[in-house]
């Protein structure tokens, strides 16, 4: 309720104070004037320039702005904010237009001392109203009280101190434990392990002897067998060759003629190859048995060699097309 009363006795002076000057704007230009000179010559140089040069529309512009601000205080709308800029236009004013010491006449000086301090004790008023928080808590309260009821819910989570030595102490209590009955296991069966790991190094040992006596035993017969099993391979072998042998020697000349005779084996060319040694070898005995003296002998060993090759080509081109044609 106080403030309800206040706030419109303090936004009184500033409404009509900016009534008077919008109204009379021609009567405060002169002081809005000396204002704005004192503040550039009191302003550093770089800030000088930023103090505008018309003294009717600042003071117009002054006025507006408290009028607008005072209604609103007066109204309760906004009081903070509303507070906050008729600070602002009275600053201005407090510093630059109550110079009474440059004043010519005494009664000047005790007027200009008077607004002086009138006006420090509104703009202190002002000051008071823009912190006004009705009593509600700032923000910076309501921050701070927010941090310590997450800081007592973190605690609250987190478990205490006693808690903490009751968990550690159970924690050690299972470990000693455990580790009691795992000592007190191995004290009680090491001496099992140990005959049983006896028992399977005994019986690994027994049967690595009998596999020992074993081959002693027998390796001379293994010998014997294996001997007469490799003397058997060999004789079946030596008797497949000369087998294979007699039948290219005693068949050689009818086998060639009846693949040559046959029109498929005939292109082959282990067959061709094998009819060209035979003929080379038939035209040199044939050499051999119209000449005589050194020249029959030169042709019969030439002969006697180009049969062999031919043989021998003929031998293979029986194994690869086969005996029978």
């Amino acid at each position: 309720m106080l403030r309800k009363i206040a706030r419109p006795m303090l936004a009184s002076f500033f409404v009509w104070d900016g009534v008077d000057t919008l109204r009379n704007t021609d009567q405060h230009v002169e002081e809005t004037e000396n204002m704005l000179a004192r503040l550039r010559k009191g302003l550093p140089r770089e800030y000088a320039s930023f103090v505008p040069n018309d003294p009717e529309l600042v003071a117009r512009g002054l006025a507006g702005a408290r009028v607008g601000a005072g209604s609103l205080l007066a109204l309760g709308k906004a009081p903070r904010t509303s507070a906050a800029v008729l600070a602002g236009t009275t600053l201005p004013a407090l510093v630059g237009a109550n110079a009474f010491w440059s004043a010519d006449s005494e009664r000047e000086k005790n007027d200009g001392r008077n607004a002086l301090i009138t006006n420090t004790a509104l703009l202190g008023a002002l000051f008071i109203t823009a912190q006004d928080l009705e009593g509600k808590p700032s923000l910076g309260w309501r921050a701070k009280k927010a941090g310590e009821r997450t800081s007592k819910k973190v605690q609250a989570a987190l478990p205490t101190k006693s808690e903490t030595q009751n968990l550690t102490g159970k924690a050690t209590d299972w470990f000693e434990d455990t580790t009691d009955r795992v000592t007190s296991y191995v004290d009680d069966h090491k001496d099992d392990w140990q005959d049983t790991g006896k028992e399977l190094l005994h019986t690994a040992k027994s049967y690595v002897d009998e596999a020992r006596s074993y081959v002693d035993d027998n390796k001379d017969d293994w010998q014997k067998a294996g001997k007469g099993l490799i003397a058997n391979v060999r004789d079946t072998a030596k008797d497949y060759g000369e087998s294979a042998r007699g039948f290219v020697n005693n068949n050689a000349g009818d086998w060639l003629d009846a693949a040559q005779d046959n029109a498929k084996t005939a292109r082959k060319a282990v067959v061709k190859n094998a009819s060209k040694a035979q003929d080379k070898a038939d035209k040199a005995l044939n050499k051999a048995e119209k000449s005589s003296g050194r020249s029959m002998k030169k042709w019969n060993k030439k002969a006697g060699k180009f049969q062999k090759e031919a043989d021998k080509k003929i031998a293979k081109a029986i194994k690869k097309v086969g005996k029978n044609i």
